[in-house]
This record gives C-alpha cells, structure tokens and sequence, in this order.
C-alpha cells in the first residue's frame, strides 16, 4: 500500500467529513491511481476514519435543525455527496421525515408570504411545489393556512 495516499486521505478526512464517492474522487484527481486510492480508502474505512452511514446520519441531522428541505430536497442533496440510494433511503425510513417536512413548509412559508399574502393559496402551493414538498404535505400547510384565516 502507498504510504503517501493513505497520508492525503487521512489527511483530508482531519479536516471535512467525506463520502467514499467524494473522497476517491478527490484523490483520483490528485494524481494517485485507482488501485492505491481503493486500498487507500479500505485503509480508512476499516480504521472508521470514513464511515457513509455516519456522515449520512450526520447530514440528516443537520438538515433537520437547518429545517428548509423538503424530503425529495435532502435526498438530492445526499445523492450529491455521493451516498448511494439504499443507504440514504434506510436513513429516511428511520427519520421522522414527515413532521420534519411539515414543519419546514410553515417554515419557509412564513418566511416567503408575509401575514397578509397568504391568502392566495394557490400562489403558497405552486412555491411549495417547487421546493419539492409532496402534495400531502402542501395540502396540510394549506389546512393550516385556513385554519388560521379569521
């Protein structure tokens, strides 16, 4: 095993939470082949240096206390970094996904339509909509919305 990958990996991995995808690709284009890279990150993976169901979880966490993302939102944004499918989908099973979209819609909602534009329901859904909130939960922020119409 080359000594000076396994360096630049743990290295990087002192400073920022990588995916395996992320991380190999990092090293790849610093120069290293793709053999040394794979041993490199067996290396750290096997130490728990580089831990994808950690970082997932980690993620997860941050984005619920950020609480702007819809469910579709923070899987696009942990296929970005790299996390495969079945992982984050296992992660997103075991999360409390529903209230934490719910409430990140009254979130950005109040933030987005003042007191007095929320009135156009369409206008609150159609934003909603585009930020990727399923239809169930636009519909319950809708509800909400008439509900505490005078």
């Amino acid at each position: 095993m080359n000594i000076n990958v396994t360096d630049a990996a743990v290295k990087l991995l002192k400073f920022r939470a990588y995916s395996q995808y992320e991380l190999k690709n990092k090293l790849l284009k610093e120069g290293y082949e793709e053999m040394v890279v794979n041993q490199a990150l067996k290396y750290v993976t096997e130490r728990g240096y580089l831990d994808d169901a950690a970082l997932c979880d980690m993620l997860l966490a941050k984005y619920a206390e950020i609480n702007k993302y819809s469910l579709r939102e923070v899987f696009v944004k942990l296929q970005r970094r790299g996390l495969p499918a079945a992982l984050i989908n296992e992660k997103l099973a075991g999360w409390n996904g529903e209230f934490v979209e719910y409430q990140a819609a009254l979130r950005l909602v109040a933030k987005r339509f003042p007191d007095g534009q929320r009135e156009d329901r369409r206008k609150v859904a159609r934003y909603l909509s585009s930020k990727g909130f399923k239809a169930g939960t636009v519909g319950k922020v809708l509800e909400h919305l008439r509900n505490m119409s005078p």
